[in-house]
């Protein structure tokens, strides 16, 4: 019984092979003769469709008697489902499908490629198509003057679309601006009035900074002036300080070369002198409304302006804290 199916089986495929290839073998011409449909079909390596259906006459020549090759170059091979995706065509598939779709040609002459690599023809959306669009989002919702520009981390991965997508735009939007300045946007691409794909960009801002430099040699001690200095302007990572100010007025706690940027401890504020020595003899002086008493007093330590230091009376012996004056006199804090 099984060995009877099988033969059954085998005679139905001999069959069916022969009428897809014989059945209608000779064509009619134009003449009422009757003769053998002939067809040369010539295969590129590679081709590129712009539909998702793959037909004979998008990806080879085909040259013979019409309208059999015009039937003929509409005969389905294959569909491209995903964008990018490749299909591969070959001799013995477009023979196969030619003879299972009713065009009567005995024996196509094929010629050209074993095998042709099928494509769909794509729009592709590359990484600086997303950053620019993120950019000009950036430009036109922060404006803030202290950044110099903005610096994409990382390129986003493009994103292919068939050729049938119509009306496609770039849509960004801000996600979120994290405390260290970094800026995340996402970029949505759009077709028909659908999201397709989103992709998103991170940034680091460059912020406009100024900094001080040194155009000649300042000497350790020497003050801070704009004639020894220049300020520039300059882009970094960091913002500036809102409190920057120039360092003028201070003075260098080491010997700076020319074209030096001028950094936290390479200058201080400068020390008011020393207006009192130790041993030195000094004024006492206690100044009140219509009264003013002095005495004579010997400095204990040394004393700049402003400076709290201790004096013997030299009267009373007695030693006291007193607030070193401008005329070198001093004051008891009482």
């Amino acid at each position: 019984m099984n060995v009877k199916m099988i033969s059954l089986a085998v005679v139905s495929l001999l069959m069916w092979t022969q009428l897809c290839w014989s059945s209608t073998g000779d064509y009619a011409a134009e003449d009422g003769s009757a003769k053998q449909a002939q067809l040369t079909i010539n295969l590129p390596g590679e081709a590129a469709v712009e539909s998702e259906s793959i037909t004979l006459g998008q990806v080879a020549v085909v040259t013979g008697q019409e309208p059999l090759a015009a039937k003929a170059r509409e005969v389905v091979l294959g569909r491209i489902s995903l964008p990018g995706q490749k299909v591969t065509i070959d001799r013995s598939l477009i023979l196969s499908r030619l003879a299972c779709s009713g065009v009567p040609a005995v024996n196509p002459v094929l010629s050209g490629a074993d095998k042709v690599i099928v494509t769909q023809a794509v729009r592709v959306i590359k990484g600086d198509s997303f950053v620019e669009s993120a950019l000009s989002f950036l430009a036109d919702n922060i404006r803030e003057q202290s950044i110099a520009r903005w610096e994409p981390l990382r390129l986003p991965a493009e994103i292919v679309l068939s050729n049938q997508a119509q009306n496609v735009e770039l849509s960004p939007r801000l996600i979120s601006r994290n405390t260290n300045g970094q800026t995340i946007t996402e970029v949505s691409v759009v077709a028909d009035g659908k999201v397709i794909g989103t992709r998103q960009v991170v940034f680091r801002p460059k912020y406009n900074v100024r900094r001080v430099v040194t155009v000649t040699d300042v000497a350790v001690g020497a003050t801070i002036t704009p004639d020894n200095t220049r300020i520039e302007k300059i882009t970094s990572d960091e913002p500036e300080p809102t409190d920057w100010a120039a360092p003028y007025g201070l003075v260098a706690v080491r010997n700076l070369g020319a074209g030096t940027v001028i950094g936290p401890g390479m200058a201080k504020t400068s020390q008011p002198p020393v207006l009192i020595e130790r041993n030195q003899t000094v004024v006492i002086r206690i100044e009140s409304p219509g009264l003013v008493v002095t005495a004579m007093g010997k400095a204990l330590q040394p004393g700049k302006l402003g400076e709290c230091i201790k004096v013997r009376n030299i009267d009373s012996q007695r030693i006291i804290l007193a607030r070193v004056n401008e005329n070198g006199s001093v004051e008891p804090v009482l």
